[in-house]
């Protein structure tokens, strides 16, 4: 039973997260009972807010599935990924753990999330990508948290899939204010020229960018334009959870 919200909110956060580094999971991080070393246990993981019907360029959740499994906006107009993929909607205790992870340092949920998806996703792929990249992330959020939890979660689903992990080919230019408290619009603006591609003599033909959450899909689409745009055939995105 989820009792994040109660539970984890006093002794049980510290007990589970008593040692950023250690990543002790053989407790759930949401009641406590005991997971083995995925840190969820089977109520509590399939208590969890699933995105199961979504577009498969976007990962909006969808009413109801459609032969074309798209949604409305990208029928209109497609996006620069080929494929994106979010097993969770950005929702109740999704949001929270996520919260927890990102802006808390509290390492936990968001390991428990990525090595619970990270011992499926491979079935739920069209092709296995060549390499996982990190979306990057912007330098004042990397000096504030001490960490990039995109590359935190790209390195334990590298580790978990055996899908090889590369870090330094896409970048971001500094200066770039954050997303966050953007509308769409204003994401898309504010991310023209945000990225670029390291020089390498070889590119992986397939890619795929995981992030922590899609809120409007404005990022994603900008990473993938300029990989496209360097020469890599096929960008899908990756990310524990998708705003609906």
């Amino acid at each position: 039973m989820i009792r994040i919200g109660r539970t984890l909110s006093t002794w049980a956060s510290h007990w589970v997260n008593r040692e950023r580094s250690s990543l002790r999971l053989s407790r759930c991080v949401l009641c406590l009972a005991r997971a083995g070393r995925t840190g969820l246990c089977k109520a509590c993981l399939g208590d969890l807010p699933d995105n199961h019907t979504a577009c498969e360029r976007c990962a909006l959740p969808l009413a109801s599935p459609n032969p074309r499994r798209l949604c409305s906006a990208c029928l209109l107009r497609s996006p620069a990924q080929d494929f994106c993929l979010t097993p969770w909607r950005y929702e109740f205790p999704i949001d929270q753990m996520i919260r927890r992870y990102k802006y808390d340092g509290l390492r936990a949920p968001g390991r428990a999330l990525a090595l619970n998806w990270a011992h499926q996703v491979t079935s739920n792929l069209p092709a296995i990508p060549q390499s996982l990249i990190p979306a990057p992330i912007a330098a004042e959020r990397l000096r504030e948290r001490g960490f990039s939890q995109t590359a935190e979660i790209a390195d334990w689903m590298s580790r978990e899939t055996g899908i090889p992990l590369e870090t330094r080919l896409l970048q971001r230019h500094p200066g770039f204010q954050p997303q966050a408290g953007l509308d769409r619009g204003e994401r898309r603006r504010n991310l023209q020229g945000a990225f670029f591609v390291t020089t390498r003599t070889a590119l992986p033909e397939h890619v795929a960018v995981v992030d922590d959450v899609i809120t409007t899909g404005a990022s994603g689409e900008a990473m993938a334009a300029c990989l496209r745009q360097a020469g890599i055939k096929r960008v899908d995105l990756w990310a524990l959870a998708r705003t609906p």
